[in-house]
């Protein structure tokens, strides 16, 4: 039964490519399973997961005509099954007509209104047309109708979905309760513990911060994301020292390269700190060491190399090192990063980044603040200002700024136009995204269709 759901629900989250191109023919004496399939559903029509199959294959292929007999197919043996509507729902959301994707998931919902698949699609699909109160609506209907075994899964993306949109005490109350509880396995409390992490950072409560990532890693010490996010945590927050056990745990007891890595790293970017803290050189031993341990573990890597650039250019004398790390950089097309002229704010600028990784928006935007009146001229930090008010839905400002970037730059900068067509259909703009864009010059790239897809869907939605 939940085979069919994982095939529709994945489809529907695939993010935006429209048509992917058709595989290679296959080798003489290979048989096509999707001819294998049709033959099947043929003498089985019925067969609602056969006919999952095969659209998910005539997708990948690229076979238009071929998945709508398929959704054709199961919508006339099967049309008063849901499933079926939930069949058409991915085809036409491939197709980006996300106006019969939407219609074709009511019709699932309505002939099974207590199931919870045809919920599921519908906030996904809210989810990524930033029609935000539908989904929050789809998600607390879901959470209500689930059985007890699948509550904890629900209430948790119930929680992630309250704090996407700011509403972080609702969020904090949904992890809370889902804690209390203590159902639905280590992993699911671990994840609610990082919520409650990444909602006290944006509280300011770093010490809170801390203590839920520690509870977390205790409920998946075996899970690497989570020593990453420790390893960034570091300089993220004021006093990151009480971290320092988990990089050393994991450095005793893993030999993954993945969590050694991201411990060695916290181990550095403590050891960088204090010695720019203390005035020391943060390039001499023992700092280095944890450079050289992560080098050796993934060499060139660019998120060590970058830093260790930025590091080089604080010393004049290193001049010779720092031209070859950025051709380094260069090589692997990472490019420059900007380099600061101070240690303090060179560590302003990773905390700004580092919160940006974590969902801390505010403290980014904090560090910039004291970085533009420090460093004017450094380069990246408007970029980085830009997606910071976006996380934190400040859309005036954030509109602000593109809109007066977009008026300095004399072509079109696809990034900074996307962002403002996305901040234009949060605040209900619709009718003038799709009017801007059928009044666009040059090609459409896959961002431009998939936002005027979007924007056709909001305008005709309503009325």
């Amino acid at each position: 039964m939940y085979r069919l759901l994982i095939l529709l629900v994945c489809a529907l989250l695939g993010g935006c490519t429209l048509m992917p191109e058709a595989n290679d023919e296959l080798p003489e004496g290979v048989s096509d399973p999707k001819v294998e399939l049709v033959d099947h559903i043929k003498d089985n029509p019925t067969d609602l997961d056969s006919h999952a199959d095969l659209l998910r294959m005539q997708i990948k292929d690229g076979d238009e005509e071929g998945a709508r007999t398929t959704v054709g197919h199961a919508l006339k043996h099967n049309g008063g099954d849901y499933r079926a509507h939930l069949l058409a729902a991915q085809y036409h959301r491939w197709l980006a007509d996300l106006l019969s994707a939407e219609k074709s998931l009511l019709a699932a919902r309505d002939l099974a209104p207590e199931r919870l698949e045809p919920r599921v699609a519908l906030s996904s699909l809210y989810n990524q047309t930033y029609l935000e109160t539908e989904e929050i609506e789809q998600r607390r209907v879901t959470l209500e109708l689930a059985d007890a075994d699948l509550r904890p899964e629900f209430s948790l993306d119930y929680a992630y979905a309250l704090a996407s949109l700011g509403r972080d005490a609702d969020a904090q109350a949904a992890a809370d309760a889902l804690l209390a509880d203590g159902k639905g396995g280590a992993a699911r409390l671990s994840r609610a513990r990082v919520l409650l992490c990444e909602i006290a950072l944006r509280d300011e409560r770093e010490a809170d911060a801390i203590a839920h990532l520690l509870a977390a890693i205790k409920l998946q010490p075996e899970y690497e994301g989570l020593v990453q996010y420790a390893a960034r945590m570091v300089t993220a927050v004021v006093d990151g020292s009480a971290l320092e056990a988990v990089f050393d745990n994991t450095l005793a007891t893993q030999d993954r390269a993945e969590m050694r890595w991201a411990a060695l790293f916290g181990k550095w970017m403590l050891a960088v700190k204090a010695a720019i803290n203390e005035r020391k050189d943060p390039l001499a031993e023992p700092v280095n060491v944890w450079y050289q341990r992560l080098d050796a573990v993934s060499p060139s890597h660019p998120d060590t190399l970058s830093r260790r650039y930025q590091l080089l250019k604080l010393d004049e004398s290193r001049a010779a090192e720092a031209e070859a790390a950025v051709e380094q950089l260069k090589t692997i097309e990472f490019g420059e990063p900007p380099t600061p002229g101070s240690g303090a704010s060179l560590m302003r600028l990773w905390r700004a980044e580092d919160a940006l990784r974590l969902g801390v928006p505010g403290t980014t935007l904090a560090e910039l603040t004291q970085l533009e009146a420090r460093e004017p001229k450094l380069e990246g930090t408007r970029i980085m200002r830009t997606m910071a008010l976006f996380r934190a839905r400040d859309d005036a400002r954030c509109m602000a700024d593109i809109e007066s970037w977009l008026n300095e730059t004399e072509q079109e900068d696809e990034f900074l136009s996307a962002m403002r067509w996305w901040l234009m259909l949060r605040d209900g703009r619709a009718l003038e995204v799709l009017g801007e864009l059928r009044k666009r010059e040059g090609d459409p790239t896959n961002a431009t269709i998939w936002i005027e897809a979007v924007a056709t869907f909001h305008v005709y939605r309503r009325g």
